[in-house]
């Protein structure tokens, strides 16, 4: 295998290819969906934590030091009623309520704990800044160390999401299915058609070079979907390293099996009608967790649930290497599994090719 000849394929794939348009779709595709999503559901302008607070004795100075800060957008109600029926409808991300003589109770340190109350996913980096800045105004306030417990408390059943939580994991799934499964299958049918793949029976390229090099270029397509897919809807979260690896592994399998498609179908009609069949199997995932009232075990049956799922539970909540390993192990299985399959194909295709 040569570095060369790969190199000079690779950039032959993405001078030309690149011109393609289902190369531009998959492009395109992310940045369109996102800003769709965004600016329909989400605050793709406006990434400021939305807190609302009921102050009971109307003179908290807690209150208003939240009120004036320049990160934050805060609203004040009159009821507990009031704040919670604002929480469910996402108008606000958080709540607090102070009752009477709260900041007197603060600085003599008979007030010990604060509730926070969060609806839905609210996005984990807003509920850290929320936290961070209620806390930081408390001990300003009461000037004593570690004062009282701030706890954040999820209001309601964990079902009401936002339009744009649920709507994530299906862009996030479109954006590296689209770059990573039809870009390599459509390249591999193009040549096919073309016949350029038959001028290998004379040259030193071996079949395992050319679906190694449209599989990388579907996988970086897919990969580049994927990045920018989450950085426009802020879903980086606490472990980027580890979120963009796992979009790696799910970028390499969804490039696997473009280029799998690519080897088996013969012509364009056939690569779209095959890939519109499929798309319930490929999309299952992302449009089972748009409805959260549908049974949610039903994705696991899917095979792109082990790219969406563990992608959105680090974006979202946070999840380390050890909430997700179960899901790793079955995508890397998964995926071993597609290249080794690739690998017979390849020998296979060659054979036929050379007689």
């Amino acid at each position: 295998m040569s570095l060369h000849r790969l190199a000079v394929l690779f950039w032959k794939d993405m001078r030309y290819g690149s011109r393609n348009v289902i190369f531009i779709f998959a492009v395109v595709l992310p940045v369109a969906l996102s800003l769709a999503v965004s600016l329909l559901f989400g605050s793709l302008f406006s990434e400021t934590p939305k807190l609302g607070i009921v102050d009971a004795g109307g003179d908290s100075a807690l209150a208003a030091a939240l009120s004036d800060a320049d990160f934050l957008f805060v609203t004040q109600f009159n009821a507990e009623s009031d704040l919670f029926a604002a929480l469910q409808t996402g108008a606000v991300e958080a709540g607090l309520v102070l009752p009477t003589g709260f900041d007197a109770a603060l600085r003599d340190g008979t007030a010990r704990e604060l509730t926070i109350h969060v609806w839905g996913q609210t996005l984990i980096r807003n509920r850290a800044i929320l936290s961070a800045a209620i806390s930081e105004q408390v001990l300003a306030l009461s000037g004593r160390a570690t004062p009282i417990d701030v706890e954040i408390v999820p209001l309601g059943d964990g079902v009401a999401l936002s339009w744009q939580a649920r709507l994530l994991p299906f862009v996030v799934l479109m954006s590296v299915v689209v770059g990573g499964v039809m870009v390599p299958a459509s390249s591999m049918v193009d040549e096919r058609q073309h016949r350029t793949l038959s001028a290998i029976s004379i040259t030193p390229l071996a079949m395992r070079e050319i679906y190694l090099v449209k599989g990388f270029t579907g996988g970086v397509l897919a990969l580049f979907s994927g990045f920018v897919t989450l950085s426009l809807n802020g879903g980086w979260g606490p472990q980027p390293l580890l979120l963009f690896g796992v979009l790696g592994l799910g970028a390499t399998f969804a490039a696997a099996f473009g280029v799998f498609l690519g080897t088996m179908i013969k012509d364009v009609q056939t690569l779209f009608a095959t890939i519109k069949g499929l798309g319930l199997i490929l999309y299952a995932p992302g449009i089972i967790a748009v409805f959260p009232d549908l049974p949610q075990w039903l994705a696991q049956i899917f095979p792109t649930y082990y790219i969406m799922h563990p992608v959105m539970e680090i974006s979202q909540n946070g999840a380390g290497l050890g909430d997700i390993a179960i899901e790793l192990v079955v995508l890397a299985v998964l995926t071993a599994l597609m290249i080794f399959g690739l690998g017979l194909t390849a020998e296979r295709l060659q054979t036929q090719i050379a007689a």
